[in-house]
């Protein structure tokens, strides 16, 4: 029988917006609540795998309490995303339970919206700083990465709305020009988020996978992709890639890469290498080269480099559990250069 509105739920129409299709066994590819609620699969799945929606055998009658359940969870997803739902009315025992035209559409929306979340949880930061402190002259480069307890725990914390930040500075040493841009470069990275989606929405603010908040556009060369958490190999690609924008410095670049351990839906953890590469020779102050000096020696970037990851947890507040578990954070591979 097709669902419409004003005919009394049957048994194969709730176990269909429960679990995705009739026999209640599950089907991820059509839109229904416990495919984003419980394990799913990939892009979809929160994780909260022991309050999923419990299908009914063939015949049985639709009680209050389990309509209720099912309408309860779609309110609370809908928090969770920030996706508007229907205001569902408590059903009581003895009421005849009928077919609510805004069900079905709901379902859909919350399915389709199911990346976006309403708001982020609290900022990690243990771990995730990696600095170099020696003069260099032709790169540096080095490996932060994010570690999950699993691959289903790398899933849900994209899923749920968790987040990747990447800051960079370069302080101290010579008071130069040279010096003075490489800070100005790594201010003008901003803020760089890695996420779960090309296009979803996390605390109010668009994200495209890979997101610069803050800072400049760079010079040219700049580019930035769309590569989210599911779209990585484990293959080395790029991220961002941003060049200095004053001369004679415009040669000099931050480049964010990332690569996983697996394929999408197997990967346990996450390395991002960060490379800085200093192509322009110092010809402006001091003056490149002094007579008598051997250019080599001024030509040089030094004080102390950082690169920082944070993560930014998912916000569990409409979550029975935090599926996702404690990320770890390590500099995998330390800074070095030449």
């Amino acid at each position: 029988m097709a669902y419409t509105a004003g005919d009394t739920i049957l048994d194969d129409e709730y176990n269909t917006f429960a679990t995705g299709n009739a026999a209640g066994t599950g089907d991820n590819g059509t839109a229904n609540l416990n495919t984003i609620w419980g394990t799913g699969t990939l892009d979809y799945g929160y994780g909260e795998t022991g309050s999923t929606i419990a299908a009914v055998s063939a015949g049985s009658t639709i009680t209050a309490a389990q309509w209720n359940t099912l309408l309860g969870r779609i309110e609370t997803i809908g928090a969770h995303q920030g996706t508007s739902v229907t205001n569902y009315s408590t059903i009581s025992a003895g009421n005849t339970i009928e077919a609510l035209a805004n069900v079905s559409t709901d379902i859909t929306n919350v399915f389709n919206a199911r990346l976006d979340a309403a708001a982020s949880g609290s900022t990690i930061t243990t771990s995730g700083a990696a600095t170099y402190g020696s003069s260099w002259q032709t790169s540096i480069s080095g490996v932060h990465r994010i570690t999950f307890a699993s691959a289903n725990a790398f899933r849900y914390f994209f899923n749920a709305g968790g987040l990747i930040t990447f800051t960079f500075s370069r302080s101290g040493g010579t008071s130069n020009d040279k010096n003075t841009e490489w800070s100005d470069l790594a201010t003008n990275m901003g803020t760089i988020t890695f996420s779960g989606s090309a296009s979803h929405t996390v605390n109010g603010t668009a994200y495209t996978g890979t997101t610069q908040t803050g800072g400049y556009a760079g010079g040219a060369g700049s580019a930035k992709g769309t590569i989210d958490a599911f779209a990585l190999t484990t293959s080395y690609q790029q991220l961002i890639i941003k060049y200095a924008d004053t001369s004679p410095y415009t040669g000099n670049y931050i480049k964010l890469e990332a690569q996983a351990n697996a394929a999408a839906g197997s990967a346990t953890y996450i390395d991002f290498k960060v490379t800085a590469v200093d192509a322009a020779a110092d010809t402006g102050n001091p003056t490149y080269p002094l007579a008598g000096t051997n250019p080599a020696s001024l030509d040089l970037v030094d004080g102390t480099w950082t690169s920082t990851m944070n993560y930014i947890l998912p916000a569990s507040t409409q979550l029975t559990s935090a599926s996702w578990g404690s990320p770890t954070m390590s500099v995998e591979t330390a800074y070095s250069g030449s």
